[in-house]
């Protein structure tokens, strides 16, 4: 009886795992296109549309990878969220309350701008955000990591804290530096959608889809996308981005996987788990538990 019982558990612990492997992904997206019905048929404030979107789709996967974690190795430790919550803190002060500041911002500005993609089909609006961001964002991302000379290690420098973790949660997400951070919101987000002056309803519609994809892509769960990995980044792509190996380290885009496909930087093993993420010992980096030391070298000219 108590090997039936063992074998039923097990049964339905391969059940739950396969569902989540296979529905997560699709759930997702049927949250997100809840969120872009409600946000086109209701007076609801388009901030409040955002917020309650990525906030569910957070809650929903802190909870799954608690429960089905799909490398126990890459899985949180005390240690390591203690290191996590000292960037969470450092960026919730320097970057997180700019972050959402800039995301309201962005919202508020796309209401008053006036831009070349003003005026076109919201759809049309939304594919044109994501090239111009993707295109931005992939050239930034890849000279972070492969630019040469002063600029190319300063670049990296300020990128490194993102890599230096051995491991890959959710929570982990907040692991980088300020100037990174900075970075991303003010260049590759908000310059964009000032210039180009997209709808309210897009400009939501975008920050909903990224945001989705940047908690997913650091994911410890088996989460399966089948030929979406083609069009979309997500687990199974960004998780060689973290790999160790920097033969294997590429997948730079951080919603769309297309410019790696163009540019012969994309990495997609399925089945297959890194054997080691962070950066080599070899790279003279400080550990990332270290935060102030981290935190200093953009500055370090040694």
């Amino acid at each position: 009886m108590i090997d039936k019982a063992k074998d039923s558990t097990a049964s339905d612990e391969g059940t739950m795992r396969a569902l989540v492997r296979w529905g997560l992904y699709p759930m997702s997206w049927l949250v997100v296109l809840t969120a872009f019905h409600i946000l086109h048929t209701h007076q609801f404030n388009p901030r409040l549309v955002w917020g309650c979107t990525i906030g569910l789709l957070g809650g929903i996967y802190l909870l799954v990878e608690w429960r089905f974690p799909y490398e126990k190795r890459w899985s949180m430790t005390l240690k390591s969220f203690i290191a996590d919550m000292k960037f969470a803190l450092i960026n919730t002060i320097f970057v997180a309350g700019l972050s959402a500041t800039l995301a309201f911002f962005a919202i508020s500005l796309s209401n008053v701008s006036a831009g070349p993609a003003s005026g076109w089909p919201d759809p049309i609006q939304l594919v044109l955000c994501f090239l111009i961001f993707e295109a931005i964002n992939y050239s930034i991302h890849r000279l972070m990591h492969e630019g040469r000379g002063a600029i190319g290690l300063f670049l990296w420098r300020v990128h490194a804290a993102h890599h230096l973790p051995p491991r890959l949660y959710l929570i982990m997400h907040a692991v980088f530096h300020p100037l990174n951070g900075i970075v991303i919101q003010a260049v590759v987000i908000i310059l964009p959608i000032w210039f180009m002056g997209y709808s309210p309803e897009v400009v939501v519609m975008f920050l909903i889809i990224n945001g989705f994809h940047g908690l997913i892509s650091h994911f410890n769960v088996d989460v399966r996308m089948g030929w979406f990995n083609y069009l979309f980044v997500g687990p199974e792509l960004h998780r060689y981005h973290h790999s160790a190996n920097v033969n294997e380290a590429k997948n730079y885009g951080a919603t769309l996987s297309i410019y790696d496909q163009l540019f012969g930087t994309f990495y997609y093993k399925p089945d297959v788990a890194p054997k080691n993420l962070g950066v080599s010992p070899k790279s003279g980096l400080p550990p990332y538990e270290r935060s102030f030391d981290v935190l200093k070298l953009p500055f370090v000219r040694k």
